[in-house]
């Protein structure tokens, strides 16, 4: 089954082709999109679930157009972007209640990963004081706490430690022997990471895509 379909998909910003005419079809399976900064994989990321409009072109994640149908899309999929803003005045636990609220999610899911992630740790704190790590696991957390078909995760192994790699490694193999789709932007390969297919982006153009086995 074809999850996420994109034809001669493209994106403009300003006088800028951050994407152009990207064609690809990705079935279930862990999907990794590797390139340089400023090479198209980030907002290839961002059009799949619905944070970008695009320029030209089309792109459809399970069957739905991700910026006019995003209400439908979002009850299917979870994303952490790089960067992405946090409401800094609260907790990060307020925070994730919230998401859980909004998801119609039980707590005790995003709980149990919140302690193997150790983000249960600090999560009372005000996100104020946070370090770049304790953010960067919380989004993650934000992403992975909650039952998704696709998950978009946009360089999930930078800013973190390596018992937090190998944590993730271990659970992006969980999800993707459970049938999830997985889009993993990332610069850094970490051992054990096995996956379906990479996509490897240059200048806004997808170069070349290389299946497993």
């Amino acid at each position: 089954m074809e999850v996420v379909v994109a034809e001669y998909l493209s994106k403009r910003f300003g006088f800028t082709w951050a994407l152009r005419g990207v064609s690809l079809k990705l079935g279930e399976g862990l999907h990794l999109l590797l390139g340089p900064n400023g090479s198209g994989k980030t907002t290839f990321l961002k059009l799949a679930v619905g944070m970008l409009k695009p320029t030209s072109g089309l792109v459809r994640v399970l069957g739905l157009d991700p910026w006019r149908e995003w209400p439908e899309l979002s009850k299917h999929v979870a994303f952490a972007m790089e960067g992405a803003p946090l409401p800094w005045w609260m907790s990060g636990r307020s925070l994730l209640v919230e998401l859980c609220s909004m998801r119609g999610s039980p707590f005790s899911g995003v709980e149990k990963l919140a302690r193997e992630l150790t983000v249960a740790g600090y999560w009372e704190k005000p996100i104020l004081t946070y370090s770049s790590g304790m953010a960067k696991r919380l989004h993650l957390l934000a992403a992975l706490g909650f039952e998704a078909d696709l998950y978009a995760l946009d360089e999930p192994f930078t800013l973190v430690d390596k018992a937090t790699i190998t944590k993730l490694v271990q659970l992006l193999e969980e999800l993707r022997s459970g049938g999830r789709t997985l889009l993993v932007a990332t610069h850094y390969l970490p051992e054990g990471l096995e996956a379906d297919t990479i996509v490897r982006f240059e200048d806004g153009r997808v170069v070349s895509v290389e299946k497993a086995g």
